[in-house]
Formats: C-alpha cells, sequence, structure tokens
C-alpha cells in the first residue's frame, strides 16, 4: 500500500513538474527572445557599411549585437538614427536609406518597410492611427500606422529634427540640416496644420516639456565643439508658455565655442540634463537662478534617460569606426553603474513601454 501510494505521489510531482515547465516556455515564447530589454541605435559606419541595433536585458545582462540583421537576415541600413517603441512594435528611422523599419518588438521580426522619405530623422506616434515622421528636407512626413505608408507632408523650417507632442500641439525644431535654422514649428496634430513658428535660438536640438507642461529647448548655437570660427553663436537654454506659445525664459551659456545638446528630462520633470563641455550637466529648472551644474566629465556622443531605474545612458564612440560603450549613470550623483558594450557610433536609446 505504502509503495502504492509512493508510486502515486510521484506521478504527481511528475505532472506538475511537467505542467510548470510547459507554462514556463509558453511564457518564453510568447513573451519572445527580446522582451523587457533596451534597444540600443548604432548609426554605423558613415557614408558605408550599415546601422545595428544592440539588445541589453538589465535583468540579465544579457547583450546581443546587430539583432535585426541576427533575425531577418538582411542589414538595417545606413544610418540608423532613432528608435520609437509603440503598441509592440519598432520603429527604426535609417536616415541614409530614407525608410523606416517596423520590427515586432519582442521577436524583431521585420513587419513593414516606410518608404517615400528622403532624409528622416524622428518618429513621433501621434494616436493609434498616425504618426509624424521628421524629414531633413524641410517637412513632417504624415504615416497611416494601418498601412505603413506616408500619406501626405507638413511643411516646417530648415532641417526639422526633434518633435514634441505636448498639450494640444506637436512642437518641431528646426535643427538646420547641413546650415542653420532658429525656428520651433508648431503643429496642431488634429488638423495637421502649422499654427505658428517661433524663433528660438540657432540651432534648436532638443525639447522636452516640464511638470508645468512648458516646453524646454535646447538651442546648440551656430558652430562645432572645440573647432571655433568666426561667426560661432553660444548655445542657449529655452522655455515656451504652451498658452501664449512665447518665450518666457532664456539661458545664455557663456561659452560660444561649445555648444550644448542632446537634452533629456528626468520623471519628476524638474531637472534637465544634457551633454557640454565635455560632461553631462544637469539644471535645475526649480531654482530661480539655476545654471548648469556638472556631474560627470567624459565627451560623449548621446544622452538619454531610463524613468524605471533614474539612470542616465552616455554614449562613448571611441574612434568612430570601432564599437562604442555605454555608461549608465545615476542622474542624481553622477556616479558610474556600470558599462554596456555597443555597436559602431551608438546614439540613440529606446526603452519598453
Amino acid at each position: 500500500m505504502k509503495t502504492f501510494q509512493k508510486t502515486l505521489t510521484f506521478l504527481a510531482l511528475a505532472v506538475t513538474l511537467v505542467s510548470t515547465s510547459c507554462t514556463k516556455d509558453e511564457d518564453a515564447s510568447v513573451k519572445g527572445a527580446f522582451s523587457n530589454g533596451i534597444f540600443i541605435v548604432n548609426e554605423g559606419p558613415f557614408q558605408n557599411g550599415t546601422g545595428t541595433i544592440t539588445y541589453f536585458n538589465p535583468d540579465s545582462n544579457l547583450v546581443k549585437q546587430d539583432i535585426f540583421e541576427m533575425v531577418n537576415g538582411r542589414p538595417l541600413g545606413n544610418i540608423a538614427q532613432s528608435m520609437t517603441i509603440y503598441d509592440g512594435k519598432g520603429y527604426i528611422v535609417v536616415n541614409n536609406a530614407g525608410t523606416v523599419e517596423v520590427v515586432d518588438i519582442a521577436t524583431f521580426e521585420s513587419e513593414a518597410s516606410i518608404t517615400n522619405l528622403i532624409n528622416p530623422s524622428q518618429f513621433l506616434v501621434i494616436d493609434g492611427k498616425k504618426a509624424y515622421v521628421s524629414d531633413w528636407v524641410g517637412h513632417i512626413a504624415i504615416v497611416d500606422l494601418a498601412s505603413n505608408a506616408v500619406t501626405k507632408t507638413i511643411p516646417a523650417g530648415t532641417g526639422p529634427d526633434a518633435m514634441l507632442k505636448s498639450g494640444n500641439y506637436v512642437y518641431v525644431a528646426n535643427t538646420g540640416g547641413f546650415t542653420i535654422d532658429s525656428s520651433v514649428t508648431v503643429i496642431d496634430f488634429t488638423t495637421d496644420k502649422v499654427i505658428k513658428t517661433i524663433k528660438v535660438g540657432d540651432a534648436p536640438s532638443g525639447m522636452v516639456a516640464d511638470g508645468n507642461g512648458r516646453i524646454w529647448v535646447l538651442c546648440k548655437g551656430k558652430g562645432f565643439s572645440g573647432w571655433p570660427q568666426d561667426g560661432d553663436t553660444p548655445g542657449k537654454l529655452i522655455r515656451i508658455d504652451p498658452n501664449t506659445l512665447t518665450i518666457d525664459y532664456t539661458y545664455t551659456f557663456t561659452l560660444s565655442d561649445i555648444h550644448p545638446e542632446k537634452l533629456v528630462i528626468n520623471k519628476q520633470k524638474t531637472m534637465l540634463y544634457f551633454l557640454y563641455n565635455y560632461g553631462v550637466y544637469r539644471f535645475n529648472i526649480t531654482l530661480a537662478s539655476a545654471s548648469p551644474e556638472l556631474i560627470r566629465s567624459r565627451s560623449f556622443y548621446s544622452l538619454d534617460y531610463e524613468d524605471k531605474t533614474g539612470y542616465l545612458y552616455a554614449s562613448d564612440v571611441k574612434n568612430y569606426t570601432s564599437n562604442g560603450i555605454i555608461l549608465r549613470i545615476k542622474a542624481d550623483n553622477g556616479s558610474v553603474v556600470d558599462s554596456i558594450q555597443a555597436g559602431i557610433v551608438p546614439r540613440d536609446f529606446a526603452f519598453p513601454e
């Protein structure tokens, strides 16, 4: 009798183990190989070669390189510019190729290629039906998310780049492309019409909204850091009132030969971070007399902020021809958490929804 009971107990345990194993396998299959991870967009070699995507899972520290080609058997294209995650899909902007590659975010299998673009830079989802793509040729392309096709365009300034959806509007930073622009185009996204163009500083490159809905615009200024020329202008940090669409605050940087860029904001919407003078700086917007404060010295190429951890992600491109690295930095004190191996010229990050 005892032997029979032991046999039944063993069989029950075996069934439980098999059931548990199947559940884990099914969960892994449903989630996909690239679930719960962070994606690093690597430009790739300039004018040749291909951009790539690096996958990083912060829970397991797993890193996989060039996952687009690994999964789809073809290169992503030249130059990978940015990536947006929305509703289980990844939208990867490939500038020189003039495309946006659409992938399943869990498996990274290609689902579509959005074409009829010239020099696309950023992808911004407006709602479940449409998205905007900034195109350096001077317009915003409207994309139908059901068909993944460009339906029409909206005129903007020269070299439209960063976009921000806030309140009733989309704000477009007209950086200038290969020249210099100094404006922000404001679009009513319900009508796809330009309602105002705001004059700001030279080469606006980044925009964020604070906790009060005010729009902060980081303007690089004319020139290139480390290569001073006659006519260079200093960078500016400008705040736009979303109700009047006028500038209500301006901070001008002291150096005209060093140019700030890559503006991000923390989860609390109270602290700005950006790259400037060979380091990561912060700017406390709650202070009446705020000024840039250095938190980490090093020459970085790109910067982003992860709400979940409060970490900054900053890329070091090394020599632009070999693989770069990403440093994860605590935003509150500037200390380095760890580093991640990336591809050639890492420039953008996409965090899970």
